[in-house]
Order: C-alpha cells, then structure tokens, then sequence
C-alpha cells in the first residue's frame, strides 16, 4: 500500500512539471503547434496516415516507467550508496525516450510538424516524471 501511495504523489508532482516555470511556456507553445499543425496537415484525413503510426502512443508508457523507477528505487536517506542503483535505470528511461521520440519524429513523413508537436508535448510530461524519479532516486529535493 505504500508503493501506491508513493507512486500516487510522484504522479501528481510529475504532472504538475509542465504548468510550472520555465515548462509552462514550452508546453504552451507545443499545445498550440500542435492544434495548428493538426488543422493544417490533417494527418488523419490524409493517405499518408499509417496504422502503425498510432504505435506513438508508446512513448507514454516511458512515464510510468519513470515513476516505477522512482518509486521502487526511492532513497529516503540520501545515501550515494542507495542511488547507485536507482540512477543508471533513470539514464535509461531518459535515453529511451529521447530515442523513441526522435524514431517517431522521423517515421511520420509528410506530418513531421504534428510530429514534433506532439512529441514535445509528451517529453515535456515523460522528463517531469523523470526529473521527479531522479529526486526520489538521490534523495535531494528542491
């Protein structure tokens, strides 16, 4: 019961990231490229809408892979020790979302704009769960 717990309020501090400085603006703009880009290109009513592109929805899952980490891996005693562990799996979700998401950025052709919209919509919520999971990771908060 206490993983839930944990898991819980990491999830609520992760999301609340993006409506936070400097995060807001960035988050802001790719909310609004992302509205225009999708009337403008109109990936769905287009041929060049694949299937397969729905696959993006992956990169969701690297936010509560983030948030496991910091729950499973949390070091309430700030011990370098303890955080030895924790930090290399926070690397690897970092790396691999950044990897997904420049492979789906670069698999959508001819909506690369709604792409990179909706790509930086989600890495901005995937790094806040990231940032949040390091903390609990280290030990140190703000």
């Amino acid at each position: 019961m206490e993983h839930m717990d944990t898991a819980a309020r990491l999830t609520s501090w992760a999301l609340d990231v993006p409506f936070s400085r400097p995060f807001n603006f960035v988050f802001l703009l790719a909310v609004i490229s992302f509205i225009v880009s999708a009337l403008v290109q109109r990936p769905f009513r287009r041929h060049l809408f694949k299937l397969h592109h729905s696959l993006v929805l992956t990169q969701c899952l690297f936010f509560p892979a983030a948030i496991a980490v910091g729950v499973f891996w949390a070091n309430p005693l700030a011990d370098p020790a303890i955080a030895h562990h924790g930090t290399p799996l926070i690397y690897a979700v970092a790396l691999g979302s950044l990897a997904s998401c420049v492979f789906w950025i670069w698999r959508m052709k001819g909506f690369r704009w709604f792409a990179v919209s909706l790509m930086t919509i989600a890495e901005i919520i995937t790094w806040g769960a990231i940032f949040i999971a390091g903390m609990s990771v280290t030990g140190d908060w703000l």
